[in-house]
């Protein structure tokens, strides 16, 4: 789980700014969930809302996610230049340097894990876990201007046997130039397969981040074969009354030169393709893959059926509403409340295409449901400032400083009474975080 993050120097955020999933007292607890630590029972939300208007830097906060979790799942060519795209104004003390912070619960266990980076090379790197007596190192890591990394690790803490120790101590002093930008998680986790990191690096690789024009890889591929995943998404496209009876595919053999000219592929291409294991291109909600026979390719395309006139008619998803298709990027994050594996979805303009009853459904379902799982999403819609639906801790202003930055504000900086109209007060500018339209 997500416990706390920040970041610096990251597209429209500069100095550094920090989000935290910590709740106040006496917050309410079907809006939190409960973990074991070495300093005892800790409540965390479960939720985070971010609200601001358009270019306040809610999409940079939630690309520096997908950024950080990127660079640590997938890591880093050797010599290879680190494309973080970094805030444009001018301020010394950030030095060019990027930095990311996570807090985080793996296992059982509270980790702090960071890095910051300048174009070339990684600056910082640490792993830290809590004890008793506050966070502990487990290793250290500082490379200089001339790219010479100075690795201190505490390699009995991260390691099984003495033989790991031994293999840990080589690697700390073998990394040189040519592996400055490499993160040293990544190489203990992926390269030598330490069990500390490898929960690390999965407990990233676990968090989905969804955009306005994020697409579900292989959907037709889940519906057609998991049935249970097929009845959830028709049941619930029925009862948010989309129209939609119910959700099915369709799979038909096509011929791979008619398929390679109606989409303009080249050969080479397409030989690529057929070569890769489980090769399958998706292309407008309809997927194809290659099969046996190297002439045809299997085709599937889902269908949407629809009650008209007595008969079940079956649409194309480009036939649906934009609302219709949002929901199927959507409601496979509430399927998977059903499950106990620990995750975290990010949802950036969680309200596109939607009406305001289909947002709160959704958040609201996600707070009775979700155990193991945390989300956070950035919204327009304003009738979502409800403190019927959400702490005032769960909430997030989101705005630009005179200077350019963008600043997170938390709702529960303001003090606030029992007659206070969030809503009301917010359009009216008592929060900040809102557009500032200049008549001429």
């Amino acid at each position: 789980m997500l416990l706390k993050y920040s970041v610096s120097n990251f597209k429209s955020i500069g100095r550094n700014i920090e989000f935290s999933m910590f709740p106040l007292e006496n917050t309410d607890d079907r809006f939190l969930t409960e973990i074991d630590t070495v300093a005892g029972r800790w409540k965390i939300l479960k939720r985070g809302a971010f609200f601001g208007p358009n270019a306040s830097g809610k999409t940079s906060f939630v690309k520096s996610l997908a950024f950080a979790k990127e660079y640590v799942v997938k890591g880093s060519k050797n010599n290879s230049i680190i494309k973080s795209k970094q805030f444009r104004g001018n301020i010394k003390e950030l030095d060019g340097i990027t930095s990311f912070e996570f807090m985080l619960y793996v296992d059982g266990e509270v980790y702090d894990y960071g890095f910051s980076i300048k174009n070339s090379y990684v600056n910082e790197e640490w792993l830290m876990v809590l004890s008793e007596n506050g966070f502990k190192p487990l290793f250290e890591r500082k490379t200089n201007r001339l790219k010479n990394t100075n690795i201190k690790c505490k390699s009995s803490n991260l390691c099984q046997s003495k033989r790991e120790s031994k293999l840990i101590d080589v690697l700390c002093e073998s990394i040189g130039e040519n592996q400055a930008n490499s993160l040293f998680l990544y190489r203990l986790a992926v390269d030598f397969g330490y069990i500390i990191p490898q929960s690390i690096v999965s407990w990233f690789r676990n968090i989905t981040i969804i955009y306005p024009d994020s697409q579900i890889k292989d959907l037709p591929k889940i519906i057609k074969y998991k049935k249970d995943f097929r009845e959830f998404i028709s049941q619930n496209l029925l009862i948010l009354d989309t129209g939609v009876n119910s959700v099915t595919t369709r799979a038909k053999q096509i011929d791979i030169l008619d398929f390679a000219n109606k989409f303009n592929i080249s050969e080479e291409l397409l030989n690529n393709i057929q070569d890769a294991q489980n090769g399958f291109l998706e292309i407008n909600g309809k997927l194809y893959f290659f099969g046996e026979n190297k002439n045809s390719m299997t085709m599937i395309e889902i269908k949407l059926e629809h009650f008209l006139n007595g008969k079940l008619i079956p649409f194309d998803i480009q036939d649906e509403s934009d609302g219709t298709q949002r929901l199927l990027d959507i409601l496979p994050v509430l399927y998977t409340l059903n499950q106990q594996q620990h995750s975290i979805f990010i949802i950036d303009e969680l309200d596109r295409s939607f009406h305001t009853k289909l947002s709160r459904h959704f958040v609201r379902e996600f707070e009775k449901k979700a155990v193991n799982q945390q989300l956070l999403f950035t919204a327009h819609d304003t009738n979502l400032l409800d403190l019927e639906i959400f702490r005032k801790e769960e909430i997030w202003f989101v705005e630009k400083k005179l200077s350019g930055e963008t600043q997170l504000i938390p709702f529960s900086d303001f003090d606030l009474n029992d007659e206070i109209d969030i809503l009301k007060d917010y359009l009216a500018g008592r929060f900040g975080a809102i557009p500032v339209i200049r008549e001429e």
